[in-house]
Order: structure tokens, then C-alpha cells, then sequence
């Protein structure tokens, strides 16, 4: 504040990564206020260093009752442990305290998610999915991309069912640290497989071969009704995941006098579900066809969801009302979102970097929107957030089957 005063600084900022921002320094008084913020022992340089910018925190257990680890405390750990370490780029971390997220852990360059029984360390944001949907394109045809984006969803959906059952044991028996330590060494070890055995896959006459024609790409895929009907599909989808995640918790406290960890074990039947959808798919979808799995997919989810809503009207008040169906649900998105997201990517192979981008932004933008609207909903009664369930289930079957019913009929390629 006295520094803000004496250099007459227009705007103090508090930011949600525990950073104060003094916005709009005059260039002649930046190295005075430098020195006087340093003379207090604030250090400066977050803003601008190639290293820790931040570690973003929810409130964790300390004033959320769905928090499940001190989110705050292992934040502020993090910091010290990290501070004035230097790194290739700005590095950005996040430590929400449940699956919910708010601290948007996902989105930083390494984000920790606290569960019940340990930890989840995730690495990189979204970019590793990208760049994986693309490379699988670039080396498989239409369908078998669709396949083979079935076996790494299976993988992607095994890895949080067992890893905070090995992150418990770690954090136990050794301590938080070696979690880190285990997970630098698993990237590690991934790495050095990896390298030797992909080579670049990049068509030699691809469209996207910087940065500016990646995003020029963007507008023609927007206009293709078959781009627009496998992305709104796949955003439906995670969206129903994302109500789920967001509202069905507040519901299992308020209404169903569940616990966490009652409702981790619900939400673990879907997963699985969606586990066991995804195997099927990567075993048929070459034999029934992409475009078939994606609308039996999108239908029977539909139909299961629909049932949510359907059984809260009937008076069903329990968990189960939700889960069971729920259970179809996974089955039918397992079946129907590999080859989604596959058909996204496939509508131009030239551009599939820029496809598989987009498709992901719209996914995980369509999804959040879900699940804000999930968040914001009244919760002393399961309808509303059952009823979102039904639409969630229907947004999905409408954009895919109403695009490509609307595509034809205008007959659009």
C-alpha cells in the first residue's frame, strides 16, 4: 500500500494465485518500486521470470465441505519448496482440493487434484490428449483411428480409478514429495520410450505447418456440419459427465445425506461403465462403422439419461436414481466418444493438429458451461440437477443426429 501511495499506482490487484499486481507502474518509477518492494522483503519478478508464477489454491477442507486434502497448506508448501528455482518457461501450478476443481488445476503446467485417499498430478494441461488424437490420425485410417482412441481412452479412464489408490500409499509411507518424484520418473521413463518409437507423423503436405495456419484452420472447420456435429457431440458429452461432477455431490450432503466417499464410489460405476464402453468400442468399431457407433452411441446415452429426470418425477428419491442409469450412460458415451472425437479429426486429415485443438476447447468449454450450470442450481431438491442430466443427454443426441439430419437435407457434403 505505501508503495502503491508513493508511486500513485492506478490499480492493486489480488490475484486467485496468492499475488498481489500493481497494474500500471510508470516505466521511469519501475526500478524505484522494485526497490522498495524488495526493501520490504516482497520480491518481484513473478510476472515476468522463467520460473514459479504461481500455485493457485482452492480453500480446501479449511472452508469447503467437499474439500478432501488441506489444498491451501500443500500450496503454500509447494511455494517454498519451489521457491527461486528456475525453469526453461514460466511455470504455472494448481492445487484444488476435490475433483470439482475450482482451483482449475488441470489447466496449469503441473496441477494436483486432492482425492480422498491421495493425490492426482496431472502434467501439461489438455495439450497431451491433443496432440495424441492428432498423431493417432496421422497414422491410422478413419475407423482404426477411431479404435485405437478407444484403447487410450480405456487407459486414460483406468489411470485416476487406480492412482490415488497408489498416491494413498506413497503419501502414507513416504510423504507428499515422492509423489512428485514418482511422477517425474514415470514421465521420464515415458519419455525416453516414446521418443525413438514416434517419429513425426505430420503429413508432408499438411496445411498447418505453424503456429498462425493452425488458427486460420479454425473457421473452415467451424463451417463443416460434420466437424460441428462430432465436437457438439463429444462437449454434450463430457457436459452430462460434468452435472455429474459438479452438481451430484451438493445433492448426496444436502438431500441424500450421503458422504464423499460414498458419492466417489457412485462416480467410480460410471467411470467404469465408461471403461467398459470404450473397450467394446476399440473391438467393433472397424466391423459397425464410425459414424453407426457414434449414433447408437448418442442415442441409447440419451434414452439412459432421459430415465434420470423421468424416475425423480416418479417420486424415486435416492442415488441410485441418478447411478443407474447413469451406469447405461458411461456404457453408451464409451461407445460413441472415441469414434467422435476420431470423425473430428478425420473430416480433414490435413488440418487434424488444428481439429484436434479446436475439438478439445470445444469439449472441455461445453463441458464447463455444464457444469457451472450445474454448480448454480438450487440443491435442496435432486430435480434440477436431474433434469440438466436429461438435457445434458439430449444436447448430445441433437448435435450430432440433428446436424447431420440438418446437413443432409440442405445436402451438404
Amino acid at each position: 500500500a505505501d508503495v502503491a501511495d508513493k508511486f500513485e499506482i492506478p490499480t492493486v490487484k489480488v490475484t486467485g494465485g496468492q499475488r498481489i499486481d500493481l497494474l500500471g507502474v510508470k516505466k521511469e518509477d519501475l526500478p524505484g518500486v522494485w526497490a522498495d518492494l524488495n526493501a520490504a522483503g516482497m520480491v518481484s519478478g513473478h510476472a515476468y521470470s522463467k520460473g514459479l508464477r504461481t500455485v493457485k489454491t482452492c480453500v480446501g477442507t479449511d472452508h469447503c465441505r467437499f474439500g478432501t486434502q488441506d489444498s491451501t497448506g500443500l500450496g503454500i508448501k509447494l511455494e517454498k519448496e519451489l521457491w527461486g528455482s528456475w525453469t526453461p518457461h514460466k511455470l504455472k501450478l494448481g492445487v484444488s482440493g476435490c475433483p470439482r476443481n475450482c482451483a482449475e488445476a488441470t489447466c496449469k503446467d503441473i496441477g494436483v487434484i486432492c482425492v480422498d485417499s491421495g493425490y492426482q498430478i496431472s502434467i501439461g494441461g489438455a495439450a497431451g490428449m491433443v496432440v495424441a488424437r492428432a498423431t493417432i490420425r496421422d497414422m491410422f485410417s478413419r475407423e482404426d483411428s477411431a479404435r485405437m482412441i478407444g484403447q487410450v481412452m480405456s487407459i486414460v479412464v483406468i489411470s485416476p480409478i487406480i492412482s490415488p489408490v497408489i498416491g494413498g500409499f506413497i503419501v502414507q509411507f513416504a510423504g507428499w514429495q515422492y509423489v512428485f518424484i514418482l511422477t517425474t520418473i514415470m514421465g521420464a521413463v515415458t519419455l525416453v520410450f516414446a521418443l525413438p518409437s514416434i517419429p513425426e507423423t505430420r503429413v508432408a503436405n499438411a496445411q498447418t505447418s505453424s503456429l498462425a495456419h493452425t488458427f486460420r484452420a479454425f473457421p473452415g472447420l467451424l463451417r463443416d456440419p460434420a466437424f460441428l456435429a462430432y465436437a457438439g457431440y463429444a462437449g454434450c458429452g463430457m457436459g452430462m459427465f460434468m452435472v455429474v461432477a459438479g452438481g451430484v455431490p451438493f445433492l448426496m450432503a444436502d438431500v441424500f445425506d450421503r458422504t464423499p466417499a460414498a458419492f466417489g464410489l457412485f462416480f467410480m460405476m460410471m467411470s467404469g461403465s465408461f471403461l467398459v464402453g470404450t473397450v467394446i468400442s476399440s473391438r467393433i468399431t472397424v466391423r459397425v462403422g464410425l459414424d453407426r457407433m457414434v449414433r447408437i452411441g448418442s442415442t441409447g446415452a440419451m434414452a439412459a439419461s432421459l430415465f434420470v429426470p423421468a424416475l425423480f418425477f416418479a417420486g424415486i428419491q435416492t442415488p441410485w436414481a441418478i447411478f443407474l442409469p447413469g451406469i447405461f450412460v458411461g456404457i453408451f458415451h464409451g461407445l460413441a466418444m472415441p469414434n467422435a472425437q476420431a470423425g473430428a479429426v478425420s473430416v480433414n486429415p490435413q488440418v487434424a493438429g488444428s481439429a484436434s485443438g479446436l475439438t478439445m476447447f470445444l469439449q472441455m468449454s461445453i463441458g464447463a458451461a455444464f457444469g457451472q450450470a450445474a454448480g448454480m442450481l438450487p440443491h435442496d431438491s435432486a430435480l434440477p440437477v436431474a433434469i440438466l442430466i436429461g438435457i445434458a443427454g439430449l444436447g448430445g443426441y441433437l448435435a450430432y443426429n440433428g446436424t447431420v439430419f440438418f446437413a443432409r437435407w440442405r445436402n451438404i457434403p
